[in-house]
């Protein structure tokens, strides 16, 4: 039985951090083509629009444990100067072990035209992390067998010299990006964690973040270009993907969104492989309304589980994410020319 409870504790704690590698740590949102910003942040400087945005993700690891995320963003831009500032704030909580990681993010994107419909946006990041375990939240061994205590309590302390190095770790990261885009196409280049930040517990046994590489490109697609009126007047394709490199591991990206009108929709696939070589595909879909300057959305990503072929190949599971999310766009200029819909845009750049 206590076996039992040892490899429970132990095995939620190990699943939270894998779960949290997995996913890069900071960066499970599933709407990325949306969220842009998240991978690559010269999408702060996009368009030169002054906007925030707010979102709400839960990603269940199994009947009895979930990771709470929030995130906040704001791009700020500076038309006369050429220039935006970009500002994200990201936190997660899991809820059995207490492990919390928060990052926050300064961008600076600087914006040059090449002609009259393309434009190029450099960006750089500076961003500051911490993460964190609450010992309160988890039970060491001398908790079950400390002297004297009867057999099936747990006590409150632990003497376990692991006990007070699983606490607290900050840290400062360093990236840098590029978009470049008109109103047809998007091509982007993140770099992530350039200093290669030391993320451990305990600072003598280091544990640095690995650069990550990604590149990304969107094209869109007019599905209504002489106004048939089984379509609504503004209807759109967008096409997205990307691939991220972190480490080991590699993810590509793929999203497929429909605009009609104010409403939309769309679906994702994501594919990943790791260190062990297993990978699995996740599959979302997606419903959003956009009101006056507004903008809705509610994701919901399918839990999935790829059985191993061989004895010694592990079992590779990916969870389901619910995720809700608005954004509100206050460029006194775009207000006119809201109801076009269509993502990829320089209207707000002149």
């Amino acid at each position: 039985m206590i076996n039992k409870i040892k490899y429970f504790y132990c095995l939620s704690f190990l699943m939270t951090i894998m779960s949290v590698s997995s996913f890069s740590q900071e960066e499970y949102i599933v709407n990325n083509s949306k969220f842009l910003q998240k991978t690559n942040s010269s999408y702060f400087g996009f368009n030169s629009l002054n906007k925030v945005g707010v979102l709400y993700n839960s990603m269940k690891i199994n009947d009895f444990d979930k990771m709470d995320q929030k995130y906040f963003f704001g791009a700020l831009s500076f038309e006369n100067l050429d220039f935006s500032i970009g500002l994200d704030i990201n936190s997660f909580k899991n809820q059995s072990t207490g492990f919390s990681s928060n990052l926050t993010n300064l961008s600076y994107i600087y914006k040059l035209q090449f002609d009259n419909n393309l434009f190029f946006l450099p960006s750089v990041t500076l961003g500051f992390g911490t993460s964190g375990v609450d010992p309160s939240s988890l039970i060491f061994e001398d908790q079950i067998l400390g002297p004297g205590i009867p057999f099936g309590t747990i006590n409150q302390e632990s003497i376990d010299p692991l006990a007070p190095l699983i606490s607290t770790s900050s840290y400062f990261d360093l990236g840098a990006a590029f978009i470049m885009h008109n109103e047809k196409f998007l091509a982007g280049l993140s770099l992530k964690h350039l200093n290669k930040p030391n993320t451990s517990f305990n600072k003598e046994v280091p544990f640095e973040k690995p650069i990550q590489v990604s590149v990304q490109g969107a094209y869109e697609f007019d599905l209504n270009p002489y106004e048939r009126r089984f379509l609504p007047r503004y209807s759109y394709l967008y096409t997205y993907l990307a691939f991220t490199k972190f480490g080991e591991s590699n993810v590509i990206y793929l999203s497929q969104d429909i605009q009609l009108g104010e409403f939309s929709f769309g679906l994702s696939q994501q594919f990943g492989k790791g260190l062990n070589g297993s990978s699995i595909t996740n599959i979302g879909v997606s419903l959003g309304l956009a009101v006056e300057n507004f903008d809705f959305g509610l994701l919901y990503n399918f839990p999935s589980r790829k059985t191993p072929t061989e004895v010694s190949a592990p079992a590779v599971f990916s969870p389901s994410i619910f995720e809700l999310f608005i954004t509100f766009d206050f460029s006194i200029y775009r207000r006119n020319r809201r109801g076009q819909y269509n993502r990829l845009t320089t209207d707000n750049y002149y």
